[in-house]
């Protein structure tokens, strides 16, 4: 079973720069989980950092492209092989905790498309209406308010594709990197600064300009990071099988290389069919 780390966690907690630390020293590459770095163009306003070790899944579509979160499970699939096949050290890092969820725990429904004509009904109806439609199930309470998860769930149903659970295919280390919110708000307002001396705003004309602002893809310009960085914090919170490190400890990238160089020389085993 191909090993597979992963580093996750909310915005500006450091993630790129400890996956490239562990890159060079476990021999290898990064992946990309992050739902707005697949658009090209918008490098400084989604934060696109570049270290010096390849990266995966920047760059993957045009702003005015569709993607989804089954799309970015079969490249982030295909990048894996890629990488393993040739000896190295696949590092998933990105925040969205989606992505990596999907990519670890596949759903039976990852696979259905996005079906336009539905889609474009059901955006007339009010939520009461579309609650009518669908049972509730397993459904929380933010997606029971929630039209976009309610017209999901209205797709899959009338989806004539046939599903099937993918089986597990990774031997995986889930590192969460995390910190107390007054020093991710700092962290957010100095980070956002510093894309400003960049050339965040000229970027942000050009997107516009060329795209408008209704594209999906626009929500990363004018995105409220602190909420952003809130949110993230709620969802990695209720995730289990996650090392989590606070990066205001000093000592935490070191933490983290140990955990990750025992679990990285340790065989794992696979019970024969």
């Amino acid at each position: 079973m191909n090993k597979l780390l992963i580093i996750c966690g909310p915005t500006a907690t450091g993630k790129t720069a400890l996956a490239a630390v562990l890159a060079k020293q476990f021999n290898g590459e990064l992946v990309s989980a992050d739902s707005r770095q697949v658009y090209r163009g918008m490098d400084i306003v989604t934060g696109k950092d570049r270290p010096n070790v390849p990266v995966w899944l920047y760059d993957v579509v045009a702003p005015d492209e569709e993607f989804s979160v089954s799309r970015w499970v079969k490249l982030a699939n295909s990048a894996i092989f890629d990488i393993a096949t040739r000896g190295k050290l696949p590092i998933i890092v990105g925040g969205t905790g989606l992505y990596i969820n999907a990519l670890i725990h596949p759903f039976e429904t990852i696979d259905i498309p996005p079906n336009k004509a539905l889609r474009t009904k059901l955006q007339t109806l009010t939520v009461a209406e579309l609650q009518k439609m669908v049972k509730r199930s397993d459904m929380n309470n933010s997606d029971w308010n929630n039209p976009r998860r309610l017209i999901r769930k209205i797709e899959i149903a009338r989806s004539k594709v046939v599903i099937g659970k993918p089986a597990r295919q990774y031997d995986y280390l889930v590192i969460g990197l995390t910190a107390p919110i007054p020093v991710l708000y700092k962290r957010i307002d100095d980070r956002f600064k510093k894309r400003v001396r960049q050339g965040m705003k000229e970027e942000i004309k050009i997107l516009l300009k060329k795209y408008g602002k209704e594209l999906s893809s626009m929500s990363a310009i004018g995105l409220n990071e602190h909420a952003y960085a809130r949110r993230q914090l709620t969802w990695f919170k209720k995730q289990k099988g996650i090392h989590r490190f606070d990066v205001t400890d000093l000592e935490h990238q070191n933490r983290v290389a140990a955990i990750v160089a025992a679990w990285y020389t340790t065989a794992t085993y696979v019970p024969e069919d």
